[in-house]
């Protein structure tokens, strides 16, 4: 029997020009990037060469990366940018105004000792072992949730690890909505010798959204300044490209770059639309930030949790890390053979728990539901399935089980 015509890739292509195809301009869409590179061309234009091309700042319209901090700076000098506060109405004006606010003290002197003493521990082994990763900047730890209990606290924000823990998960859950997760921790250290890194938003989609699908938890670990490589930002960067790009315009010069200044033990919360980047370090110290994203539970994560954490991690997890690191479905997101449509995504709902079909395979137990029919053995139709072992584990929490499971209920909308 012959194909139809239709099908045929040759005649889909010859009703596929650009002009004939849904969507479009907003699929093939390079804003803000384009405008704003075209109005702001310094911003990428960051050389390979080490430190020692970079100058002692001194201002000069358009230097975005050799700068200082927003009290030091000519043009930011005389606006209130955000200082380090345990206000928390402040902290959400900072926040809606300028893109970014400033947690005084959220991690106490020796919750900061505890960290910095295991990244600069960890870092060094790495290097001996000869799997850094060396980043232009200096070096980057990823995957930190494995390498450290202090950090699988600092996932939590457990005030065991961060004192400050409640009220960054307030503002969090106000900039996310419930339910958000993490998407990666990571350990930045910027050293001398190296470059700053360009700058750019973290919430690459859906760029005028009027509020953030993604924010990054910035700790300082060290003091960091326009010294040693304190965080590049531009302040309200995040409302003025959102609106850009809603309104279809092109994005204009934008103000100058200014070096976060914060006290070890700050936490300083971005929206993901802010542009942002890692400063340079003059200094012979490292300069530590903990780099610890969240984002809509929806969306794709940086770091693949389900595949690089620790089978250890796991065992000994509690509800809210698994949830941050995405190991709770729901009836949209990260479904394991079905088991997570219907659940709500709460941290230790049962209906959605992912996290013993990770154990399985570890042990080399994972049994999956392959193919199956009428003709089917009774050994192959009683075959110790994975799914419906944790299925059952469900039903004795009293909880809801996956689509497909006999009696068990279809999630709305399903069939």
């Amino acid at each position: 029997m012959g194909i139809p015509n239709e099908f045929n890739p040759e005649a889909i292509a010859a009703k596929s020009a650009p002009d004939m195809r849904m969507y479009q301009v907003e699929v093939s869409s390079t804003e803000p990037m384009k405008s704003l590179l075209e109005s702001n061309p310094e911003i990428y234009f960051v050389t390979p060469q080490g430190g020692s091309q970079w100058g002692t700042w001194e201002f000069k319209p358009g230097s975005y990366y050799d700068t200082t901090t927003g009290v030091k700076h000519p043009y930011w000098a005389e606006h209130r940018l955000p200082q380090p506060t345990k206000d928390i109405d402040q902290l959400r004006r900072d926040m809606v105004e300028w893109g970014y606010c400033k947690i005084a003290e959220a991690l106490a002197p020796e919750q900061v000792d505890v960290l910095r003493d295991r990244v600069l521990e960890q870092a060094e082994g790495e290097r001996l072992a000869a799997i850094a990763q060396k980043t232009p900047s200096g070096q980057n730890i990823n995957c930190c949730v494995n390498k450290g209990r202090c950090f699988e606290q600092l996932i939590e924000q457990h005030p065991a690890a961060v004192q400050g823990g409640p009220l960054v998960e307030q503002l969090v859950t106000e900039a996310l909505g419930s339910g958000w997760i993490c998407t990666s921790l990571i350990a930045s250290i910027s050293l001398k010798g190296g470059v700053p890194q360009a700058l750019h938003q973290d919430q690459s989609n859906a760029l005028d959204s009027r509020s953030p699908m993604t924010v990054n938890v910035l700790t300082a670990i060290t003091d960091m300044d326009e010294s040693n490589g304190g965080t590049l930002v531009i302040p309200g960067s995040h409302t003025a490209l959102a609106e850009a790009v809603r309104e279809r315009k092109p994005v204009g010069k934008l103000p100058p770059a200014i070096n976060i200044e914060a006290k070890a033990g700050t936490m300083v919360i971005t929206d993901g639309r802010l542009l942002h980047g890692t400063g340079i370090n003059h200094t012979t110290a490292p300069r530590i930030v903990m780099l610890n994203g969240m984002q809509k539970p929806w969306m794709r994560q940086q770091e693949n949790w389900m595949l690089s954490v620790s089978p250890d991690v796991l065992r000994r997890a509690s509800p809210k890390l698994l949830h941050r690191m995405g190991y709770q479905a729901t009836t949209g997101t990260q479904t394991n053979e079905g088991h997570g449509f219907g659940a709500k995504g709460f941290a230790g709902e049962a209906a959605g728990a992912t996290v013993a079909f990770r154990l399985a395979a570890d042990a080399g137990e994972y049994v999956r539901v392959g193919e199956l029919s009428s003709t089917s053995s009774e050994e192959e139709l009683r075959a110790d399935f994975t799914l419906r072992r944790v299925v059952g584990e469900a039903r004795k929490g009293g909880q809801s089980a996956p689509v497909g499971i006999s009696g068990m209920r279809l999630p709305s909308g399903e069939g």
